[in-house]
């Protein structure tokens, strides 16, 4: 019986482990309002973002609209909505 109790305890905190990261994900939507790309900073809606390698690529000014996948407080994912 503590064998597979253990068992099980093991195998949800795996389940676990690996979910996290995507309870972290958070998705934003609004205008641009700052953008520094040298320095890697963003703010959309009121709230200063850093941005990752990959989202700094992205041609991106200030006014567009855009959709950010963020993680803590950095931009993972930064792509523009059509208006």
């Amino acid at each position: 019986m503590t064998k597979k109790l253990l068992v099980f305890f093991l195998a949800f905190l795996i389940v676990v482990a690996f979910s996290l990261p995507s309870l972290a994900q958070n998705r934003v939507e609004g205008k641009i309002e700052a953008l520094n790309k040298p320095a890697k900073k963003i703010t959309i809606r009121g709230v200063e973002y850093s941005l990752s390698d990959e989202a700094v690529k992205v041609k991106v000014k200030v006014g567009d609209r855009v959709e950010a996948t963020v993680e803590g407080k950095v931009v993972t994912k930064l792509g523009l909505l059509l208006e």
